[in-house]
């Protein structure tokens, strides 16, 4: 029988690992919050040790920071594209868990900032792309409804996940 050697598996990517990280960060803070989430949930849920986290990312912080990168680049695109998709349908898998994200970090956006300035910008980034969905005859109303849909749909996507849904296997890339 012989030993193990030490260091990553062989044939293992360095960028796959990360981006598994990442998206796994996404579903534990989406459902915990950023204050509840650990680094062990986070390393459990990819199959990986927390130092083996650590290995990427520094601390809590800047996993944190880039799960909200990562949700931010998902949703957004996905709103600039289709925003009437984006409005209407519920959304599945990797976006839902991104929508949760930034519902559950806008919540609770003047404690997040100081984690994650990165939250400052996503409301009028938002408001710029519910104003264009709107038409160009929309008003500041109509654009603040939009907005107030689109949130509350984040918020209500983040208050239904369970459990279940975190441990569910999605396609990560």
């Amino acid at each position: 029988m012989s030993k193990r050697s030490v260091g990553r598996p062989r044939g293992s990517n360095t960028d796959v690992r990360r981006q598994m990280i990442v998206s796994s960060a996404m579903r534990i803070f989406a459902y915990r919050g950023y204050d509840a989430a650990t680094l062990q949930e986070v390393a459990d849920l990819v199959g990986i040790t927390r130092p083996a986290v650590h290995h990427h990312f520094p601390g809590k912080a800047p996993l944190y920071r880039s799960a909200l990168d990562r949700a931010y680049e998902l949703v957004m695109t996905t709103f600039a594209v289709h925003p009437l998709e984006a409005i209407t349908a519920p959304p599945q898998g990797e976006l839902r868990m991104a929508s949760a994200l930034l519902g559950t970090s806008l919540a609770q956006s003047h404690r997040i900032a100081d984690i994650a300035p990165r939250i400052t910008s996503i409301s009028a980034d938002l408001r710029r792309l519910c104003h264009k969905a709107a038409g160009p005859d929309a008003d500041q109303h109509r654009t603040d409804l939009l907005v107030a849909v689109v949130v509350g749909r984040w918020v209500l996507t983040a208050s239904d996940l369970s459990r279940d849904d975190i441990d569910a296997d999605f396609d990560l890339a």
